[in-house]
């Protein structure tokens, strides 16, 4: 009886790492595709054929293409929210008061990751400025980064007390879309610089974006 037992619990564990493995092959696949095209341009069909698993399975796993979208934002949501975190405690804990690091400690986990050459961030990076850049995701968005982002206002609120709530929540969006712009390698500064400069250079363009991010904000003090 207790090897029957022991049998059954074997098999119950394979049965759901293998059902896991397939779950991260369909969001990994949704992920390149959402990344490269859109939402609406990539079926369920498509994610399927690119994982190499059946219908039946997407369907058994996430019901709906929307149900699958969220699950492929939320998945690295949760690894920038918590580096995120992790940074502005150090900050706060190391006493700092200038709010150019609390900035950067926001954008660049993001920057990090798009820099490791895992393929996997690169597509999630293309998927997450098209979330972001549109109302259409106000929702989606909300649930994964508002509580992480409000962290980061109020402590901008404490360091810059003669801004007035309004000019940290607009210049905060401000600044997390052109962070966006920065981390998706925008080419904007290519042809207007007749390629003597450009968005390809993530390193060149975050250093000085991060000084405009900064002296923005910084700048609506009594606006």
């Amino acid at each position: 009886m207790d090897n029957m037992k022991r049998g059954r619990s074997a098999t119950g564990s394979v049965t759901r790492a293998n059902g896991d493995q397939t779950k991260e092959k369909i969001l990994d696949a949704a992920e390149e595709l959402f990344g490269a095209k859109t939402f609406d341009t990539v079926s369920l069909r498509d994610i399927t054929n690119h994982a190499g698993v059946t219908l039946a399975l997407a369907s058994y796993h996430f019901s709906t293409k929307d149900n699958l979208f969220v699950a492929v934002v939320a998945r690295r949501a949760a690894v920038l929210n918590y580096m995120r975190i992790e940074r502005l405690s150090e900050l706060d804990a190391e006493g700092v008061t200038e709010i150019g690091p609390y900035i950067d400690a926001f954008i660049r986990p993001l920057l990090t990751q798009a820099l490791t050459g895992e393929a996997g961030w690169k597509s999630y990076v293309g998927l997450i400025s098209k979330v972001a850049m549109t109302n259409r995701w106000n929702e989606l968005v909300q649930a994964n980064f508002d509580e992480t982002a409000n962290s980061f206002v109020a402590k901008l609120r404490t360091l810059l007390p003669g801004h007035s709530d309004e000019a940290l929540y607009r210049g905060f969006a401000f600044t997390l879309q052109l962070g966006l712009q920065v981390i998706t390698q925008n080419q904007r500064v290519d042809s207007l610089s007749h390629g003597r400069y450009s968005g390809r250079d993530l390193e060149a363009s975050y250093a000085v974006a991060l000084r405009y991010m900064t002296a923005g904000m910084l700048g609506l003090a009594n606006a």
